[in-house]
C-alpha cells in the first residue's frame, strides 16, 4: 500500500503519469477512520456509448451505474479478480441497467432499452436529464459480490430515488452499516458524447469523532457538483483533497479505470454447450449459431462443426 501527502509535487505527478487516462484515487485522513475514494470514468462511460448507440439519457443513467460499480469496488480486494456486480431494476423507460467491476478497476455494462426517450430538467436556469424519470422511482437495486470463496454474497434494496447516487448511498447504510456519501456525475456534449463522467465515496468507521462527522458532511454538502468541477479542471485528487481539507489527506491507493469486455470464443461456446442437444439443433437448422455479447457487442459465430471440435 502506498501512503503518500497529497502535496502539490504528488498532485504533479499523478497528472503527468495520467494525463487523460481514467483512474480512482483512495485517500485517508492522517488521524481520523475515514475513505474517500475519487474516479475518473469519462473514457470507460464514452466507450459504453459507442459500443452500445445510446442516446444521451441513455448514456447518463449507464455511465452513472458504471461509476457507481467502479466506487463499490471498495468493498473488494485492491488489483485482484473479486467482482462486484450491481443491478438497477426500475420502473422507468430505461428498463433493467447492468453494470460490473472488477478489483483491478476494469468495468463494463449495459442497458436494456438503449434508445430511451430523452428526459431534461431545469436545475438553476441549466437543462440536466432527470435520470429518476429515465431509470424510474421504484423498484430494486442488487448488489452481487463475487469474491471467489464461494457462494457470492447478495444483497438487494429498494430504490430510494432513482438517481442512482443516492439509491448506492441508501445500499452501503443498509447492507454495509457503513455511513456513506456518494455523488455521481455524467455530462454529454451536444452530439451526445461523454465530456466528463465521474464521482466520489465517502465513508466515516467505527471511532470518528463526532467533529469530523459533522465536518466531513459540511464538506460533502458544500461540494459544487463534479461534473462543474471537471469543466474547471479539477481531477481526482484534487475532489479529494476539497472533501477532506483540514484532516491532512493520504493518498493510500491508485486504480487505472478502463472499460474491458474478457468474453471471447470459448467462453461464447461454453454458452452454446449449455443448451440442451433439441435446443442446438433447432438453432443450428437456420445456419450457424450467433452469439452476442450483451457488454461489448462482439459476434461469435459457429458451425456444427465448430461445435464438435474441443
Amino acid at each position: 500500500m502506498i501512503q503518500r501527502e497529497l502535496s502539490k509535487e504528488t498532485r504533479e505527478d499523478l497528472k503527468n503519469y495520467f494525463a487523460d487516462r481514467d483512474y480512482m484515487v483512495i485517500a485517508v485522513p492522517r488521524k481520523e477512520p475515514a475513505r474517500v475514494y475519487v474516479v475518473k470514468a469519462t473514457n470507460a462511460v464514452e466507450t459504453a456509448r459507442r459500443i452500445h448507440n445510446l442516446s444521451p439519457g441513455a448514456t447518463v443513467a449507464l455511465g452513472r451505474a458504471l461509476v457507481g460499480v467502479l466506487l463499490l469496488t471498495s468493498l473488494v480486494k485492491h488489483a485482484t479478480d473479486q467482482k462486484v456486480l450491481l443491478k438497477i431494476e426500475g420502473d422507468g423507460p430505461i428498463g433493467t441497467i447492468y453494470a460490473e467491476a472488477d478489483g483491478k478497476g476494469r468495468v463494463r455494462g449495459f442497458v436494456e432499452n438503449p434508445q430511451v426517450d430523452t428526459f431534461t430538467k431545469e436545475v438553476n436556469g441549466k437543462k440536466k436529464f432527470d435520470v429518476s424519470r429515465i431509470v424510474g422511482r421504484n423498484g430494486n437495486l442488487t448488489v452481487v459480490k463475487e469474491l471467489r470463496m464461494g457462494t457470492p454474497y447478495t444483497s438487494i434494496v429498494p430504490l430510494v430515488s432513482g438517481e442512482i447516487a443516492q439509491d448506492l448511498a441508501y445500499y452501503f447504510s443498509q447492507s454495509e452499516q457503513i455511513p456513506s456519501a456518494v455523488g455521481i456525475g455524467v455530462l454529454v456534449n451536444e452530439d451526445g458524447s461523454v465530456k466528463h463522467a465521474g464521482g466520489f465515496l465517502v465513508q466515516t468507521l467505527g471511532g470518528i469523532s463526532d467533529k469530523v462527522v459533522d465536518l466531513l458532511e459540511h464538506r460533502v454538502n458544500e461540494l459544487p457538483p463534479l461534473t462543474e468541477l471537471m469543466e474547471e479542471g479539477k481531477r481526482p485528487e484534487d475532489i479529494a483533497i476539497m472533501l477532506l481539507d483540514g484532516l491532512e489527506p493520504q493518498l493510500i491507493g491508485l486504480k487505472e479505470v478502463e472499460y474491458y469486455c474478457p468474453c471471447d470464443e470459448e467462453i461464447a461456446r461454453s454458452s452454446l454447450l449449455l443448451l440442451t442437444e433439441g435446443e442446438l439443433n433447432e438453432l443450428l437448422e437456420e445456419g450457424p449459431a450467433e452469439v452476442v455479447c450483451k457488454f461489448c457487442g462482439r459476434v461469435y459465430r459457429f458451425t456444427r462443426e465448430d461445435l464438435q471440435r474441443r
